[in-house]
């Protein structure tokens, strides 16, 4: 996200800091300047405005404007929704109905500012030509990687979830074209750090972490990081909105295979449901 990187200030000449830290007092005035006012205003040049968008990953000055306004409207919005702790000691079983569709909004839209498109769809590119899909994770991530394997699976793909690297099994199938999604609501979790690590060095698989923000050291192990952000998350609940994020980002690979599959899928599909009473468990006595 665009303020989560101007605060952190990573890699930032101090002239560089300084523009950032004018954004971040005076948001709502930046959206309505050029680049020379930018500059004029935070006492620097033209030239470290641009080169501050170019460190942001962003193409020029204007798609910095529409990406500061688009983070200010949704930060707007969520701060109005969550002004307050959501649960407390007080909660009404009305109260929490009503908090949770709000705290799942609140990470599948921080999760969507978040996301870049060119680096989910190369991921998409990788899965498409996959022969099969593992997923690792620990803990609770490791019941997201179960959820998300049978929704791969549903398509005819080979897709697995484990808690471990199993060496031998990696070994003995060393020339399948695999990519293995490594989940941590931190990025920082050791054992998923280490895999990642073996997975990046043992094998020629394709290496996909799905992280939290303190992912600089597993993050060098992964070919591809989606990041899921979740410094802002309610403490009480960090782990409804890490598992929303995590869901919703295997949800879209999920999705974009089966747009990509569809046609193929109807047949098999059509013939399923020819024996869906079987499954359904529906005898000559029900009722």
């Amino acid at each position: 996200m665009l303020f989560v990187q101007l605060k952190e200030a990573k890699n930032f000449t101090p002239h560089e800091k300084e523009v950032a830290q004018y954004i971040l007092q005076h948001p709502d005035q930046v959206v309505h300047m050029s680049a020379n006012e930018l500059a004029f205003a935070s006492l620097t040049s033209k030239a470290t405005v641009v080169r501050l968008g170019q460190k942001l990953g962003l193409s020029g000055f204007q798609e910095f404007k529409l990406k500061l306004i688009e983070e200010l409207n949704q930060s707007q919005r969520i701060s109005h929704i969550l002004a307050q702790e959501p649960i407390t000691d007080q909660s009404s079983y009305e109260d929490i109905l009503n908090t949770l569709p709000s705290l799942y909004d609140k990470a599948i839209t921080n999760t969507k500012l978040t996301l870049k498109k060119s680096e989910m769809l190369r991921i998409h590119h990788f899965l498409l030509h996959a022969q099969s899909i593992e997923i690792y994770g620990t803990g609770v991530s490791y019941y997201l990687a179960q959820a998300a394997a049978f929704k791969f699976a549903t398509l005819g793909l080979e897709a697995n979830a484990y808690e471990s690297v199993n060496t031998h099994f990696q070994a003995a199938r060393k020339q399948k074209k695999t990519v293995c999604f490594l989940i941590s609501f931190t990025g920082a979790n050791r054992s998923i750090c280490q895999m990642a690590q073996y997975l990046r060095e043992a094998t020629d698989n394709h290496v996909v972490g799905i992280l939290g923000p303190h992912n600089e050291v597993t993050r060098k192990w992964c070919h591809e990081v989606v990041e899921i952000p979740n410094r802002d998350s309610v403490l009480s609940l960090d782990v409804i909105s890490s598992t929303a994020a995590v869901n919703y980002v295997m949800d879209i690979f999920f999705s974009l295979l089966l747009a990509k599959h569809q046609k193929e899928l109807v047949n098999p599909s059509l013939a399923m449901q020819e024996h869906a009473y079987i499954l359904l468990d529906k005898g000559e006595n029900d009722t």
